[in-house]
């Protein structure tokens, strides 16, 4: 008998959203909380019955930007191990932390340990300067490693993440790139990447490469991941799926035709 499929998934705006960007309904479920234990994420009917089918019939590995404490908020039932904060904490079959994956990021990190204080200061001094009471900054940090620097703009009415990219030092975005998705901008160093993480997944777990490998991610930042599967798809109004499909459209209008010669 064949194993089941190996499944990569994105969480926010994937399986479930906010209530700020669906309000839901009496059919919609909770799929997470906040960390006071309020409502705060939902999934709506469609959402439900992708997840109940991906849990019957595949083996899921979240892919997420949600630290390991936000996964823990998921209320959905994952038992194959996970993927978190871009791809900086590998947990394993057991839910425990792959030190090996953690040993590797250590030992890259040391490096950028002062670029990322940078970063944080930047972060902390934009918001000051333009006197954004609503931006939030931090460095994620998770077993003794600092992974990426964080703003969020709590009032999303007026976004000013794309100004603040600006004022980020070259010799900074030597070592990082930057990954803006709505309210949440992450600035984020080379070595960590959700795609780095599936492949370092995938060879330890699956290493001869006998399962089939599926994906599904909303942004622009999953499509590495994503090129890691042997099929994988998007939500429909995704920001993934805007992009194709703009880009689409303008290789069409300026060639002619869609395809390649």
């Amino acid at each position: 008998m064949n194993p089941k499929p190996l499944v990569f998934v994105d969480l926010d705006d994937t399986l479930f959203q906010t209530h700020r960007k669906q309000q839901p309904t009496p059919l919609h479920k909770i799929a997470t909380t906040d960390v006071s234990g309020q409502p705060l994420s939902y999934k709506n009917p469609k959402q439900q019955v992708f997840v109940n089918w991906l849990l019957e019939t595949t083996e899921i590995i979240p892919v997420t930007a949600r630290s390991v404490e936000g996964f823990k908020r998921v209320q959905i039932p994952f038992h194959h191990g996970a993927i978190c904060s871009h791809g900086g904490t590998i947990l394993g079959k057991d839910n425990q932390v792959d030190t090996e994956w953690l040993d590797l990021k250590i030992q890259t990190n040391q490096s950028l340990k002062l670029v990322l204080h940078e970063v944080e200061s930047v972060l902390h001094d934009f918001a000051k300067e333009a006197d954004l009471s609503s931006l939030r900054t931090w460095t994620l940090t998770e077993n003794d490693l600092e992974i990426y620097a964080v703003a969020k703009q709590n009032d999303p009415t007026t976004l000013v993440l794309d100004q603040l990219v600006q004022q980020i030092p070259k010799h900074i975005l030597e070592h990082c790139y930057i990954h803006i998705n709505g309210n949440n901008l992450a600035i984020i160093p080379n070595h960590i990447s959700k795609q780095k993480a599936v492949e370092f997944f995938i060879e330890k777990y699956d290493p001869n490469h006998e399962r089939v490998v599926l994906g599904w991610g909303d942004s622009l930042s999953d499509a590495g991941f994503l090129s890691c599967c042997d099929w994988f798809g998007m939500p429909k109004n995704s920001q993934l799926d805007k992009f194709l499909n703009l880009n689409l459209t303008q290789d069409h209008d300026t060639k002619g035709y869609l395809g390649h010669v």
